[in-house]
């Protein structure tokens, strides 16, 4: 009975205290942020509100819109090829300024930015997606290719030629990655690897 009673008057008091502690905020947050009740007035139907003016130094941040075009570079340091694609902003990053796009992306360098147009570049370990890497893997050789966002050697084909069969220079060679620059050389080298 005596617990029943004391945990009874602690709930009372937290549930005062935190009533008491949403309202002291609440009246705060009425009293600081006067657009915003303007705003929620407008919405409610109570008042007509003008539109918030911005300062001249907000209106002079320049911003995305919806007609800005990105252009990303994409460098890749084994074969220090650039590889670029243009393409119109998502409606998403619309209304950015150079800060927020900065953040948004942290990986890429923000090389340029005007309303018209971003460019991002990034640094990829590896080779562009216009080279092919010949590499055993399983005993047998295995014909990939650099995925373009990371480098990363993706398998487009599993040959039948074994490992065991090149000799022992080529070998070390397929440890590595034979890296062909066309699919033309790629099926010369395994033409040869395979005589």
């Amino acid at each position: 009975m005596f617990f029943y009673k004391l945990r009874r008057g602690l709930l009372i008091a937290i549930s005062m205290s935190l009533v008491f502690t949403i309202g002291v905020l609440a009246y705060g947050y009425k009293k600081r942020i006067p657009q915003i009740n303007n705003l929620l007035d407008s919405f409610m139907g109570r008042e007509e509100v003008f539109p918030l003016s911005l300062s001249p130094i907000e209106a002079d941040i320049p911003k995305t819109t919806d007609k800005t075009l990105i252009k990303l570079e994409r460098h890749y340091t084994a074969c220090s090829h650039l590889l670029t694609e243009e393409h119109p902003i998502e409606n998403r990053y619309a209304g950015r300024t150079e800060g927020e796009l900065a953040a948004i992306f942290p990986n890429w360098q923000l090389r340029s930015f005007t309303s018209e147009k971003v460019v991002f570049r990034i640094l990829i370990d590896g080779y562009c997606p216009d080279h092919f890497i010949i590499k055993e893997e399983g005993g047998y050789l295995v014909i990939f290719r650099p995925d373009k966002d990371t480098g990363i050697p993706l398998a487009v084909e599993a040959t039948t030629v074994p490992l065991d069969r090149l000799s022992y220079d080529m070998q070390e060679k397929a440890a590595e990655g034979i890296v062909a620059d066309s699919i033309e050389e790629v099926e010369q080298i395994m033409e040869n690897l395979g005589s």
